[in-house]
């Protein structure tokens, strides 16, 4: 009898996590966009984004792929085509792509629509993790 109550509480234990596991992401998936960024994007974790921006030639010759970062895009309520200094990246989500540390062009475009431009700056050997909000 002992055995019996100790499997029945270990049971309700194991359903009780496994509820809380399928509610978490539920819970996660509506929460609001926090971004306050005029340029839609934000960067979650890495690097810094100046949204508006070009890089300079200078900019450009500092880059390097030696100690080259990863980049990983989301976009909110939407799709769109990433561009890393001019050049087609991928679609998002795109995850783990790697992307020059220093300062480099970054769009991020939905058909003609611009959603971010800007300069993303990637520190040595980090990840970074974008945000883009879809209007």
């Amino acid at each position: 009898m002992r055995k019996s109550k100790f499997t029945n509480t270990l049971l309700v234990t194991f359903l009780g996590l496994g509820l809380a596991v399928a509610v978490a992401p539920t819970a996660h998936a509506e929460l609001e966009f926090e971004c306050s960024d005029e340029g839609n994007l934000c960067v979650e974790s890495g690097g810094n984004w100046s949204s508006g921006s070009r890089t300079s030639s200078k900019d450009r010759r500092k880059q390097s792929k030696k100690t080259a970062g990863t980049l990983t895009v989301r976009i909110e309520g939407g799709r769109g085509s990433i561009f890393i200094n001019g050049r087609y990246a991928g679609t998002a989500p795109l995850e783990g792509i790697e992307i020059p540390s220093g300062k480099n062009d970054l769009q991020i475009r939905d058909g003609a629509d611009v959603l971010a431009t800007g300069v993303l700056t990637v520190p040595k050997d980090s990840d970074v993790i974008a945000v883009v909000r879809h209007p």
